[in-house]
């Protein structure tokens, strides 16, 4: 393979000599301290200082690659800068660990992630899949083509594997249901990009008759590239680290100390070994987790516990899409997805919370149940409509299609912040 990476010593001792806001950062740390003594990247400061050229942050002029803009979803887009040398190593180390999920001679894959629009998924799939050991065949469909298409070419190419964010494939399964279609091969599903719970996994089966092999494509970021790899021994949320190309560390939210044991969440932040253009170095990658097998064990198993900064607030009430997640279950609610939005009332400047609720069936929906069972779990709520702080939250039962996702990734906007 022709790829390239390098120690952790060899990345930090380069962006210091040849990226000014990594000389501004360690200004006053001994030029050989470790990995551990360095700051903590703080994100807001470190794309203060990258644009779409990688200003401060970049050590050299790019003169080859790729270019990616995120989805945008929470703010600005942020670019992220690949040379050729760069996206070449990522896509080869990439692939080769794919058999390691169980990939296989001859799978039919129908890739639906988005592409184009500078997005990276499509493009990320599509090599890493050319340049696994196992030859595939591959049906690039992308996201961007109406449901109806995409679900009439999977039965009529007897597809049996689907990669896709889960926010697509849970409409697909919606129209395939609503229209009664059978005769499906898919066996398999490949996602990325979002969590797929154990309730959409079990609506997946229903449709297409089979119990189906769900597997993560990568856990991967926009700006850092591959974080971890799916194994067949991985349990839900679980993926092992990439001792050769990612650094991953656990960092207490708390304390800011590292987090070796297993079993104790932290923040996940990483060092890229093989980024040497804009260097990434104790990068928070935005997600929780925690390790789920011992120290010292090669490319040790994590498990994802979910996004580390993504919640609603409305007044002084947090809420955490695993929050209504729970409620929904002890509803007993059948569902597709779910969101929820933070808005204010322009006549008094209340928050209140909107409940949008993805069912198949919106006529059978209990939403006093539902509210009921809220308050229950979170009391914090009903303190706050009490003292007149909040407005009554709002529920609404709707199909996979009235959600709001992003327009370029197709990713489930999960919270939304509508206060201007």
């Amino acid at each position: 393979m022709s790829v390239k990476t390098y120690s952790v010593d060899e990345i930090i001792a380069y962006a210091r000599k040849n990226s000014e806001y990594y000389q501004r950062l360690y200004k006053d740390i001994p030029e050989n301290a470790p990995l551990t003594s360095l700051p903590l990247i703080d994100q807001s400061d470190f794309w203060a200082n990258c644009d779409k050229h990688g200003y401060c942050v970049a050590t050299r002029p790019q003169t080859d690659g790729q270019i990616f803009k995120s989805g945008g979803t929470t703010g600005d887009p942020k670019y992220s800068l690949y040379t050729a040398e760069e996206w070449q190593t990522m896509c080869e180390c990439s692939g080769a660990l794919l058999a390691k999920g169980g990939l296989k001679n001859g799978a039919k894959i129908a890739n639906m992630f988005y592409a184009g629009g500078m997005y990276a998924s499509f493009l990320y799939t599509y090599s890493m899949l050319y340049h696994a050991p196992a030859k595939t065949i591959m049906y690039n469909l992308s996201g961007n083509i109406a449901i109806e298409e995409m679900a009439q070419t999977i039965l009529d190419h007897q597809i049996n594997c689907i990669a896709s964010v889960p926010s697509i494939l849970t409409r697909l399964i919606s129209y395939i249901k609503e229209q009664g279609m059978s005769g499906f091969a898919v066996d398999t599903v490949y996602f990325a990009g979002e969590t797929l719970y154990p309730d959409q996994r079990a609506k997946v089966c229903e449709v297409f008759g089979r119990e189906i092999d769900f597997r993560s494509v990568f856990y991967a970021s926009n700006d850092g590239g591959p974080i971890g790899y799916f194994t067949k021994d991985c349990g839900f949320n679980e993926h092992r680290t990439m001792d050769d190309l990612t650094y991953m560390e656990l960092i207490d939210p708390d304390t800011g100390e590292v987090i070796t044991e297993m079993n104790k969440p932290g923040i996940v932040y990483i060092t890229s070994l093989f980024k040497t253009l804009i260097p990434l170095i104790r990068y928070p990658a935005g997600d929780m987790a925690e390790y789920t097998e011992p120290a010292g064990v090669p490319d040790r198993k994590f498990r994802i516990l979910g996004r580390s900064d993504v919640a609603a607030r409305a007044g002084y009430v947090t809420l955490y899409p695993k929050d209504i997640g729970n409620v929904l279950k002890q509803c007993g609610i059948d569902y597709y997805s779910y969101q929820i939005i933070a808005d204010r009332n322009s006549d008094d400047s209340k928050d209140f919370f909107i409940f949008k609720i993805a069912v198949p069936d919106t006529t059978n929906c209990d939403t006093e149940k539902f509210m009921e069972i809220l308050y229950r779990e979170r009391p914090l709520i009903q303190d706050a409509l009490n003292d007149k702080t909040l407005h009554m939250p709002i529920v609404e039962w709707c199909k996979p299609a009235d959600l709001e996702y992003n327009a370029r990734t197709g990713k489930l906007k999960v919270i939304i912040d509508r206060r201007k």
